[in-house]
């Protein structure tokens, strides 16, 4: 399989019964239905470790839909290898304060972004959000000082992006953003030499029109596509945009310039599970008063097209993490992390829906598998904090010393 035609499409759908591959739009002209299959690592990409960050991923539904055979690459890492479960930072923590600590090993307070810092009044203050507030590596940053090639692609806390040994791309909404405003590739892509090609594989989620979300729905119903309609096609359309983008982007710098260790973010399960969930479990709203007869009605007739969209945007990540995992050398190391899950709708005391990062779980989530690491399936309590160094472990890479995590020296061999 050429390069070329790796990066030319991707399988985006899965249904219940079988693999329905949407047509996508990139930039250029439409790209013809088809599907895809991940290289052979050994002969297209040097990949030794991966990291796969996924929004909102709620172990709970990745056990439920593993059952059902939906998540097949999923399950494999887990049975290959060992989960972790560990607490979550606070509801409504920034995003990129718990993602640099997953990359640091280190809490908010003493990496620079989440921590405080001393204004030039001379009081204390939020230290802002960018990687000029970090005080110490991160695995990025560690990795190029040991003269290794490393991309990084979406991971949020990376804008503007540093300029580091390989590869690194911003976030998605900062993609758009500044391609929209005309703001400074330099700021997004790094290095030149590849803004070019990089820019042109990020898909404008405007460009998304409703056939290319079918798979994601349930046409055979009275609705059909008029479910899709507003902040329900807003959503999904940014969603699926955002996570096809990165993907692509990840497999272009895999095999060009061939980046040895690759840390991807994928952003848009977090979104889809905020805006789908109530389609998915409509009692969970119905059961209180605040909704009329009408507009319950209307709910549950929205609930037969759009109640499997969260499962089977779940199954569309799931040939996303398997793509990737394909890239590794047979001996690498693969993980998949999330900063905190899902315990879906709740109702207030006056029963009104509660949305948005209440309903994050205080939990979070992540797999390991590699030549190093245990083949128990079994899942271990631990620290957010712990992540960083674990995989740097297992992926043979020493990381610094003086971490708040600590290798968990149980689940590797």
């Amino acid at each position: 399989m050429n390069r070329e035609k790796i990066l030319g499409v991707l399988v985006v759908a899965v249904l219940v019964a079988a693999v329905v591959v949407v047509v996508m739009k990139t930039r250029g002209p439409e790209v013809e239905a088809g599907s895809v299959e991940a290289p052979a690592a050994s002969e297209t990409s040097a990949v030794r470790m991966l990291i796969i960050g996924i929004e909102g991923l709620e172990p709970s539904l990745v056990a439920r839909f593993s059952e059902k055979g939906q998540l097949p690459n999923l399950t494999r890492l887990m049975q290959e290898g060992v989960s972790g479960e560990f607490q979550a930072m606070e509801k409504g923590t920034a995003l990129e304060i718990p993602w640099t600590s997953l990359a640091t090993g280190m809490k908010p307070e003493n990496q620079g972004i989440g921590g405080q810092v001393l204004s030039p009044r001379g009081d204390m203050m939020d230290a802002t959000l960018v990687p000029a507030s970090r005080t110490v590596d991160a695995i990025w940053t560690h990795l190029s000082t040991m003269d290794q090639s490393v991309g990084v692609v979406g991971w949020p806390g990376t804008w503007p992006v540093e300029r580091t040994g390989g590869v690194m791309v911003g976030q998605y909404s900062r993609l758009v953003l500044d391609r929209a405003h005309r703001g400074d590739i330099d700021d997004r892509i790094y290095p030149v030499s590849q803004q070019q090609v990089l820019d042109a594989l990020v898909i404008d989620e405007r460009e998304m029109t409703r056939k290319f979300l079918a798979g994601f729905i349930d046409l055979d119903t009275p609705m059909g596509f008029e479910a899709l309609v507003g902040q329900n096609y807003t959503s999904l359309a940014r969603a699926y945009a955002a996570d096809n983008s990165n993907a692509r982007i990840a497999m272009e710098i895999a095999v060009d310039p061939g980046v040895e260790y690759l840390l991807v973010h994928l952003e848009g399960l977090d979104s889809v599970s905020q805006r789908f969930w109530h389609y998915m479990d409509p009692e969970s709203v119905i059961g209180g008063s605040s909704l009329d007869g009408r507009a319950r009605a209307e709910l549950i007739e929205q609930s037969k097209t759009l109640g499997s969209t969260i499962e089977r945007y779940y199954s569309f990540l799931d040939s996303i993490v398997g793509m990737l995992a394909e890239l590794v050398v047979e001996d690498g190391t693969v993980a998949v992390v999330t900063d905190h899950g899902y315990i879906g709708v709740r109702l207030d005391r006056g029963d009104s829906p509660l949305v948005g990062f209440d309903m994050h779980s205080s939990r979070g989530f992540w797999i390991l598998t590699g030549a190093s690491v245990v083949e128990s399936g079994q899942t271990v309590e631990c620290e957010l904090f712990d992540f960083a160094p674990t995989v740097m472990r297992a992926a043979g890479v020493a990381f610094p010393e003086g971490t708040d995590g600590r290798v968990l020296e149980e689940v590797l061999r």
